[in-house]
């Protein structure tokens, strides 16, 4: 440790720095060391070993080494501190000596200029016969008024020569000419006087000249002896105040520390992690998020299918293709809960599938929804209506030249647009070409006409919607069927999303029939599925 009466983030920042680093190396016996020697950046490696702290409150800045080897950490720390002491001395030598050097030449600089201003003002002196006196002003102030003293009296005498004589008497006569010599006299009094004060203005300007550079002179003089005592002194502003002693107890690792904060942290840090993850994660999972936060009837899970469908059609249609299967029986459990739903005095025979955004599986629900009521020998009919991103005619297989959008505009009639499907009891209209704005056309009166005349024809309506979030389709084809079937991906929907589509939905007065889970995974979510699996077989 060390003490420094200097600004102390500044040592901190030269501890800090390469240039000190590469010096303490190379100077110090770690130069020498195989293990430092063995690495491409020695001094990258050395500073990576050290840090410098600064006690709070004081100048004192503590310096540690981390080493494998406690006798090489003590080494590394007492060379870092005798390095940096001597290296502050180096520096305050060197700004001593630039500043001695400096010094010198500024002597010799102003010892020439007062030796040329004092040859100069010695040479005005000479020239202009200056005799230095202290009283020089006094004398001539005194010969000044002498004169006007005899300039006085002589005018008293001129004036009572008046009262005597004539103008031209001899007496008055000669007191005018000693009168007139007397102005002469004062006159060139105050000409010397002129001239002897520029004289000594511009003697003054010299002579300050020369005082000025003698005083310069002396000042220089008396800094250089000061600045070369420094240069000779190997004094350091800082001081060393202990020695680095080896350890003889390793600083680290601390094993049971270590252990026991390890246990600490894995153990809080997954509660935390899982009260994160469940507190945040607002995707619907189970038929209680469906009751709890959702408050809509809950259908039934759907399994995802998984391996045991190898294209998009046999999977659109699973309930057909494999109705043995555990998914086909989910969907005989979605229908029965569709079944129980519907009051005796008004039957669901039209019912909209939709969902919250795409990809949660509403067209595959809706598809095998409705080849589910038709393998109870009704009379189905399976409308596609997402014209904006219709699937029922690729997976089926279908021409969809005309279809709903066709005969929405009047192209074709409804005997046009009813077509066939593998599955017996199971007619469908495709979508038909995409229009270029399918709310336009649901809006007009003639969807609900159609629904209507396929009422008279079919015992069961089956819609496929757009998803309900973002367009406007779904909320018109709600308007016209006697309820909504809401499709939720499991582990994947989010609330808020699901909460917005059931508003608008209410908001046009159509009932929703419930909700149904898609893409539950029996695996994972089996306290769930199996739970309500078993529940609908019994």
């Amino acid at each position: 440790a060390y003490s420094a009466p200097l600004d102390v983030d500044t040592q901190l920042k030269v501890l800090n720095s390469r240039v000190l680093g590469e010096r303490i190396y190379n100077e110090s016996k770690l130069a020498g060391d195989p293990d430092f020697r063995k690495e491409t950046d020695p001094v990258g490696v050395l500073m990576s070993k050290l840090s410098f702290i600064n006690a709070r409150g004081t100048n004192v800045v503590l310096i540690h080494a981390d080493d494998g080897d406690p006798l090489r950490a003590a080494a590394i720390a007492n060379a870092y501190a005798n390095g940096y002491i001597q290296y502050d001395i180096d520096m305050r030598n060197r700004a001593a000596r630039d500043s001695s050097g400096w010094m010198r030449e500024q002597l010799d600089e102003v010892k020439e200029k007062l030796k040329e201003a004092e040859i100069e003002l010695n040479n005005y002196i000479q020239k202009n016969k200056i005799v230095l006196t202290t009283d020089y002003k006094n004398v001539l102030q005194e010969k000044s008024e002498s004169l006007q003293q005899k300039k006085s009296e002589l005018d008293i005498q001129l004036s009572e020569a008046f009262k005597r004589y004539k103008d031209k008497h001899p007496v008055t006569v000669s007191l005018k000419t000693r009168i007139e010599e007397v102005n002469a006299k004062l006159e060139q009094e105050i000409v010397d006087m002129l001239e002897l004060n520029t004289k000594m203005v511009n003697y003054n300007i010299l002579k300050n000249e020369v005082d000025s550079n003698q005083n310069l002179y002396e000042a220089l003089l008396e800094a250089s002896k000061e600045t070369g005592i420094a240069e000779k002194n190997q004094i350091s502003a800082i001081q060393l105040l202990d020695i680095a002693q080896p350890d003889d107890v390793p600083f680290k690792p601390k094993k049971k520390q270590s252990i026991i904060m390890a246990i600490l942290i894995a153990l809080f840090g997954g509660i935390g992690t899982a009260i994160f993850l469940e507190y945040f994660d607002s995707s619907i999972r189970t038929a209680e998020d469906i009751s709890n936060y959702i408050n809509l009837p809950f259908l039934g899970y759907i399994p995802t299918c998984g391996k045991d469908v190898r294209t998009d059609g046999e999977k659109a249609s699973i309930c057909f293709q494999k109705p043995t299967s555990a998914i086909a029986e989910s969907f005989r459990a979605l229908r029965t809960s569709i079944i129980f739903s519907s009051p005796e005095d008004k039957p669901l025979k039209s019912i909209l599938v939709t969902s919250s955004i795409p990809v949660e599986g509403k067209s595959f629900i809706s598809l095998n929804l409705a080849i589910i009521f038709s393998q109870m020998n009704e009379k189905v009919i399976f409308i596609d209506g997402d014209m904006r991103r219709p699937k029922l005619h690729k997976n089926m297989n279908l021409d969809n030249k005309e279809g709903l959008s066709t005969y929405l505009i009047g192209s074709v009639g409804l005997d046009a647009i009813i077509k066939s499907s593998p599955v017996p009891g199971l007619s469908v209209i495709t979508s038909g070409p995409i229009p270029p704005n399918p709310s336009e056309l649901l809006s007009s009166t003639k969807i609900g006409a159609l629904v209507r005349e396929l009422s008279s024809k079919y015992e069961r309506i089956i819609i496929d919607a757009p998803p309900g979030f973002s367009v406007a389709d779904t909320l018109l084809l709600a308007n016209i069927v006697d309820g909504v079937v809401l499709v939720i991906k499991g582990g994947s929907t989010r609330l808020e999303l699901v909460l917005t589509v059931k508003k608008k939905i209410i908001e046009t007065k159509t009932r929703i029939i419930g909700t149904v889970i898609n893409n539950i995974h029996p695996e994972k979510d089996d306290k769930y599925y199996y739970y309500h699996y078993s529940s609908e077989k019994k």
